[in-house]
C-alpha cells in the first residue's frame, strides 16, 4: 500500500543540499522554463493538494532521475523534450 510519507534515509547533507537546489528553482522559475517547477505546481494543484514538503521531495526524485537519464544518455537538458 503507498503511503504519502517521507522519509529521513540516506545522506543527511545530501538530502539538505537537494532541497535548497530545488528551493533554488522554484524561486528561480520565472528565469527559464523547467519541467521541475511544472511537476511542484501539478502536485500542489491536484485535486488531493500535496504538501509543500512532500511536493519539493517528489521534485528532488524527479531531479536525479532527470540527471541519471542525461548522464546516461550522454544527452544536455532541453525543456522542449521534457515529460511536462
Amino acid at each position: 500500500h503507498y503511503r504519502d510519507t517521507i522519509n529521513k534515509r540516506g545522506n543527511k547533507k545530501a538530502r539538505r543540499l537537494l532541497f535548497l537546489v530545488i528551493m533554488n528553482i522554484i524561486r528561480g522559475q520565472h528565469r527559464y522554463n523547467n519541467h521541475i517547477v511544472d511537476y511542484y505546481y501539478k502536485l500542489r494543484k491536484q485535486p488531493n493538494e500535496k504538501s509543500h514538503k512532500t511536493a519539493v521531495v517528489a521534485c528532488i526524485n524527479r531531479l536525479l532521475k532527470t540527471f541519471h537519464y542525461l548522464i546516461m544518455k550522454h544527452k544536455l537538458y532541453d525543456y522542449e523534450m521534457s515529460p511536462h
